[in-house]
């Protein structure tokens, strides 16, 4: 059986109560060590064999996961999670259940754990989950079909994140707008709303594949913003303006920035023979003195060459004009010649 499978919409259900989820999230985050049935923050060094085996601590006895760092700190914050979820009673949840929403959370939230740790997704996210069942089937009661937990794909998971901060953003917008706040805090509504628009046009230009479903929860998620805080536009001390909730369609968003990268590309395409011209007109000017000093030097030489030319001409006239005279003066220098040797 395959770890992957295709998200469809209904991976992105949690979202419609993210601060249930989210809340459940921060605060198994604050869980750092292992816990013993109903002893909390037991000492690893104190813990029987017996009562460790049924425990997260069972990961570090077994090393099941060796490529996952502190998984029994990880299986401490889901079980966390876990408890807090199946343990809910809703107008038509039964306790000691999990929601569809319920496992879309948790499969979203091992994905991101197993990441973190473990970058090629080798550990597929259900044999994760069942080794907690192994470990202690008293406590995760709840078996995991093959659809609710699965490996999300790289580009899949990303597009998913992206919302998540997106979600976590408009959270910290939405707390600079109620009543009564100290104005420090009204005042941080405008970088927080500049923020999350910066945040929401990513998310868009940087979707690289399975768009068509993200594109559909973002214009979604697009209307619902708009429709939650123009409203409270009208009180706010920093952000009275509904403008600033009003956020584009994907499809203009995409525009722009295609536009964006065609005058980028045209801008570079027409200055950079400029800057070439330019720096060739600049570095010329500092090498003129040395291209006339190298100039010189090749004239200088050209001169002494020259010169020794000219004298060695004169000395070859002078030599022939020397032996032209011994030749016409020949009788004379035998004669010479002649005495010295007698």
């Amino acid at each position: 059986m395959t770890c992957y499978k295709n998200l469809g919409k209904e991976s992105y259900g949690f979202f419609e109560n993210f601060s249930y989820y989210n809340g459940h999230a921060v605060k198994a985050d604050g869980k750092n060590s292992v816990v013993i049935k109903d002893v909390p923050e037991f000492d690893e060094e104190d813990i029987c064999p017996e009562f460790a085996e049924k425990s997260c601590y069972y990961f570090l006895i077994n090393n099941d996961f060796p490529s996952i760092e502190n998984p029994h700190i990880i299986c401490e914050k889901f079980k966390h999670i876990y408890n807090l979820l199946s343990n809910h009673k809703g107008v038509s949840k039964k306790e000691g259940t999990l929601e569809n929403n319920d496992w879309a959370f948790l499969n979203y939230w091992l994905n991101d754990k197993l990441r973190v740790t473990n970058t090629d997704s080798s550990i597929c996210v259900k044999d994760f989950y069942e080794k907690f069942r192994e470990m202690d089937k008293d406590y995760f009661k709840i078996a995991s079909t093959d659809d609710k937990l699965f490996n999300m794909k790289k580009h899949e998971f990303e597009n998913m994140k992206k919302l998540f901060e997106l979600y976590s953003t408009k959270n910290k917008v939405s707390e600079t707008m109620v009543e009564g706040i100290p104005k420090a805090k009204s005042a941080l509504c405008l970088t927080y709303t500049k923020e999350f628009n910066k945040k929401y046009r990513d998310a868009i230009i940087n979707c690289r594949d399975g768009c068509s479903i993200f594109f559909s929860i973002l214009t979604d998620f697009k209307n619902k913003y708009r429709d939650e805080f123009s409203y409270y536009a009208k009180t706010s001390n920093s952000c009275n303006s509904e403008e600033l909730f009003v956020l584009p369609n994907y499809q203009a968003v995409l525009k722009e920035h295609e536009s964006v990268k065609i005058t980028r590309n045209t801008t570079i395409s027409v200055l950079l023979p400029v800057l070439v011209v330019f720096l060739i007109l600049k570095f010329s000017d500092k090498l003129t003195p040395f291209r006339q000093y190298i100039l010189e030097k090749l004239k200088s030489r050209e001169n002494m060459l020259f010169d020794e030319g000219e004298r060695e001409n004169e000395l070859f006239s002078y030599t022939s004009d020397d032996d032209s005279s011994i030749f016409n003066d020949g009788e004379y220098n035998i004669s010479y010649y002649n005495v010295r040797n007698y």
